[in-house]
């Protein structure tokens, strides 16, 4: 077994377990105009790793929203009224408890993107940085998760889903136990592809695909968590990874999520 699995399988036994009494599963989800996706339900799981997002108010932050001008300098968002405007994101966090507390439970039920999703929020393969893929102006990429933060519509508050009607900023991207989830469930989803269209993760057959989660490393300011993966989970296998610099130098690609109540 290579240090890739072991690396998931480790965290999922803790976060996880016990699976013979409490379990996961997949799903086919029909929205309310007829888009189909793929989606995990956790609602079996242990009730202490699980909650609704929608009802944690401190999961979400409500941040000011900028954007970004010809030469790419930030520039606040303003209303028909020239108010700032404020948007939702994803509180910032990383992996411990008490900071953030955003990965100590994961979404009771959620859909996956079927794409890959870029920068702008379309059905793109392409690498972005952190910050982009989270929402966040690119500053975000070298300080630490309590910095207070500013919003940007890219990555996955971008995104509107696979007809592009849904609300910008009902996409997100995934913390670090959703992810594991995913890498545990990700062969299942692409089964579904005849159904919901869902893309493979792995884009190549010998080198790794890394998708950023959106929980930052504990006690550093420069490195997030992400999940890569090989095309044969078999030969190689897959895992959730902080390296060196992630977060301040590295492009990596962005799957989606949205929360169902």
């Amino acid at each position: 077994m290579n240090i890739f699995r072991l690396t998931v399988i480790k965290f999922c036994i803790v976060f996880f377990i016990p699976l013979k009494v409490y379990s996961q599963s997949t799903e086919i989800y029909t929205d309310l105009r007829g888009n189909k996706y793929a989606a995990i339900n956790d609602k079996g799981m242990v009730k202490y790793k699980v909650e609704d997002r929608s009802k944690n108010t401190n999961f979400r932050s409500y941040i000011q929203l900028y954007k970004y001008d010809s030469n790419d300098n930030p520039q606040a968002e303003k209303d028909e009224n020239g108010n700032d405007v404020f948007v939702y994101r994803t509180t910032r966090h990383t992996e411990r408890q008490k900071e953030g507390g955003c990965d100590w439970k994961v979404s009771g039920y959620f859909l996956v993107s079927p794409d890959i999703v870029n920068k702008e929020g379309a059905a793109k393969a392409q690498t972005m940085d952190w910050a982009s893929a989270n929402g966040y102006l690119t500053s975000a990429n070298s300080n630490v998760y309590s910095t207070p933060s500013f919003a940007v519509t890219k990555g996955c508050a971008a995104y509107r889903g696979k007809d592009g009607l849904d609300e910008t900023g009902t996409w997100r991207v995934p913390t670090r136990g959703e992810c594991a989830l995913i890498l545990l469930f990700y062969k299942k989803m692409e089964e579904t592809q005849e159904t919901t269209g869902f893309q493979p993760f792995a884009l190549s057959p010998k080198d790794l695909t890394y998708y950023w989660s959106a929980t930052e490393k504990g006690g550093d300011s420069k490195d997030a968590w992400s999940m890569r993966l090989y095309a044969d989970d078999k030969m190689t296998g897959y895992g959730l990874n902080t390296g060196y610099f992630d977060k301040e130098k590295k492009e990596y690609y962005l799957r989606c999520i949205r929360d169902i109540p």
